[in-house]
């Protein structure tokens, strides 16, 4: 699915200032790896497994803005919108020893509601809960954001009643700033949110899990999968 390009040294990823070795944007073809997971850009292919990943009630209900039912025209859609300069869009993948890695949901680093802050959001289909794959995606695009994004901070937000979305993000860092209100698309009302952030410096002291990954995208294992 990847190949590795850890050993050029404009890809190395290693805890601290990203320097030199900064990536203004992620190329088309990069993708972020982890022991599991494989991070890469969503194709229109991709739609009917995101699509029903999405398509259901306890996973929208959790999240501020996505809707219910979640159709193959939403899927299209998210997969069309173009990601800021400085975020990230990923179709969180399960490495697969028999055949190509396994859509299980997503991860992204952008300004959605117009947040002043890049705010990450990381879902996975309910199949795929309690496995601490959520935990392992937000590792990577936080490490990216950090090393090869330039930016000094980022913001999480979460549903009060999101405990699983409370205890992902604490375990990256993530301290709670405020209390606040937002619309949420699954109740077409206005519920509590809690915010929070990390820091460049917070993230580079706590940091404690594995060393980000950067590849490039290996097209033969996509076979027929078009852009």
């Amino acid at each position: 699915m990847a190949q590795d390009l850890g050993g050029r040294d404009e890809f190395e990823s290693i805890v601290g200032e990203a320097g030199d070795r900064s990536l203004a944007r992620p190329f088309h073809g990069l993708v972020l790896e982890t022991r599991r997971l494989v991070l890469r850009a969503p194709m229109p292919a991709d739609a009917p497994a995101v699509a029903e990943l999405a398509d259901s009630a306890k996973v929208a209900q959790n999240l501020v803005g996505m809707p219910h039912p979640y159709r193959l025209k939403d899927a299209l859609d998210w997969i069309e919108e173009a990601a800021p300069d400085d975020g990230q869009k990923h179709l969180v993948c399960l490495k697969s020893p028999a055949s190509a890695p396994v859509p299980i949901g997503a991860a992204t680093l952008d300004y959605r509601r117009g947040a002043k802050l890049p705010t990450l959001g990381c879902w996975l289909g309910e199949a795929w809960w309690g496995r601490e794959y959520a935990t392992e995606a937000a590792h990577a695009v936080i490490d990216f954001a950090f090393l090869h994004q330039g930016h000094d901070k980022l913001s999480f937000t979460c549903r009060v009643t999101n405990t699983a979305g409370r205890r992902l993000i604490e375990k990256c860092g993530f301290q709670m700033v405020a209390q606040e209100l937002g619309h949420s698309t699954f109740f077409n009302a206005v519920v509590p949110v809690d915010r929070f952030q990390l820091d460049r410096r917070t993230w580079a002291s706590l940091r404690r899990w594995e060393p980000l990954r950067l590849g490039s995208l290996d097209r033969s294992a996509l076979a027929g999968l078009d852009e």
